[in-house]
């Protein structure tokens, strides 16, 4: 694909950089900039770039490359983003809405854990029973992860709070 039509060099690589941290699994250069809209030797520059900030990984795949978003970096963005979005206390009470959701699932269901309510959906239970416990399983694993990021946020919070307060002050 050329480059021929776009508007600038900025809108490309915003492109570029949306649909590369998007992806849901690898995509090789050129899947990349066909999404994107742009040249497949400019998506290229620009997923190297991002792959030299921490942004994106790569695989092989074959003689290819493959890229898709560091796992690490989204970890701590999203950890960032929680501190950012979100005061200690408020961190807290969404952590023990958490717990307490899923010590329903655990009383509800007889099970300590996902996976053991996603085995009773085997059982002998009507169908809208056994979607029901699907979707709780879904929603469980979802919010151990959740619960985990929003641990670590707690941990991290006044550490980064006091960091940025340490830039402000020496910025001024």
């Amino acid at each position: 694909m050329s480059d021929t039509g776009t508007t600038d060099h900025t809108e490309k690589v915003v492109r570029i950089r949306e649909v590369a941290m998007t992806v849901r699994e690898p995509k090789n250069a050129g899947e990349i900039a066909d999404a994107a809209g742009v040249a497949r030797n400019t998506a290229e520059k620009y997923l190297t770039q991002l792959v030299e900030a921490d942004k994106l990984a790569t695989i092989q795949r074959g003689r290819e490359t493959c890229y898709y978003p560091d796992p690490v970096t989204q970890y701590f963005d999203q950890i960032r983003d929680l501190i950012n979005e979100h005061q200690k206390d408020e961190l807290t009470a969404e952590l023990a809405a958490i717990r307490e959701d899923i010590d329903e699932w655990k009383d509800a269901y007889g099970v300590e854990s996902a996976d053991e309510l996603r085995a009773t959906v085997g059982d002998d239970i009507p169908a809208a029973e056994r979607r029901q416990r699907q979707h709780n399983a879904e929603d469980w694993e979802y919010y151990e992860h959740q619960a985990t990021l929003i641990k670590q946020a707690i941990q991290l919070y006044d550490t980064i709070e006091a960091t940025r307060d340490n830039r402000l002050a020496s910025a001024n």
